[in-house]
């Protein structure tokens, strides 16, 4: 793998320097598919030209951000395969881009991940942050810069979500707090907007906790899938329930939208992650992204 994405925390230096380092490569395309609440580029980046889409998301939770670097360092393992073109795993890279078309969204949550990695700083939300988190630590927040949840706020079972938010208590800058509305934050809803548009064959959505697998919809089909990824990972497969089952975004694509959608959790311990282990981490995901579409 790339030794600069193995070495740096995906911070917005880090991902300006990684997309100058790889725009002008001829085997990848990209666009910017909205902006964060503070202004920050979402990008997609796509590889191959097949009609079958395939979309890749990470760093929904500001502390999860190892999940951008693997998914940086799965376009470099792409970008490699395609400028190279040569069987990998039995599989003709060429072929596979022929059929399929990858689109990556390394990290859709870059306010969350620069308080995460660089706290409060310059914010120009400093005092409502700080008051939301209740205090300068703010090296676990998983929220967006308005407090809410990513991963809660898509339109599948929200208000029945908002009844177990409030026997909970859970409040806006905690983790699971779903925001007003499905797609209220803008990172969510550019997000939504992209996938309804592509309708993809499959999408994948990184989390850094558990080394387990999610699915939906609930059906024998993407069960089955989820249980071929989880067999090549070891990593156990799962059905999500309680307050898990509501507002993501593989539960709202999935069970609203149709389409075979899997939770990767690509690691254990307290989040973040200790970046020690990045190498590891993407050097068992990457091959399991790139043959992820032939085991459909």
């Amino acid at each position: 793998m790339n030794e600069f994405i193995n070495k740096t925390m995906p911070d917005e230096s880090c991902r300006a320097l990684f997309h100058e380092k790889v725009k002008e490569n001829e085997t990848l395309d990209f666009f910017e598919i909205g902006k964060s609440i503070l202004g920050r580029s979402i990008m997609s980046y796509k590889i191959g030209h097949g009609k079958k889409h395939i979309l890749y998301v990470g760093a929904h939770h500001g502390s999860e951000y190892i999940t951008a670097s693997v998914l940086m360092n799965f376009i470099l393992f792409m970008m490699d395969k395609a400028t190279r073109p040569r069987t990998f795993s039995n599989i003709n890279t060429e072929f596979l881009l022929q059929k399929f078309t990858f689109w990556i969204v390394p990290c859709l949550n870059p306010d969350g991940v620069e308080l995460a990695i660089g706290g409060l700083a310059n914010s120009p939300l400093y005092d409502r942050l700080l008051r939301m988190n209740g205090s300068f630590d703010f090296t676990h927040w998983q929220a967006n810069a308005r407090g809410v949840d990513l991963n809660h706020n898509y339109d599948f079972g929200f208000l029945e979500y908002k009844c177990l938010e409030a026997r909970e208590k859970i409040t806006e800058g905690r983790t699971r707090y779903s925001g007003n509305y499905p797609e209220s934050e803008p990172e969510t809803s550019a997000l939504a907007s992209f996938v309804r548009a592509l309708m993809p064959s499959l999408i994948i959505s990184l989390h850094s906790q558990g080394r387990e697998i999610y699915f939906s919809p609930h059906d024998d089909k993407t069960k089955a899938l989820a249980e071929r990824v989880g067999k090549r990972l070891s990593y156990s497969v799962e059905y999500p329930e309680g307050l898990s089952a509501y507002g993501g975004l593989c539960d709202y694509t999935g069970s609203s939208l149709f389409i075979p959608s899997l939770t990767i959790e690509v690691g254990k311990g307290e989040n973040p992650l200790p970046y020690s282990s990045l190498p590891t981490l993407s050097n068992r995901l990457c091959p399991i992204l790139y043959l992820a579409p032939t085991l459909l």
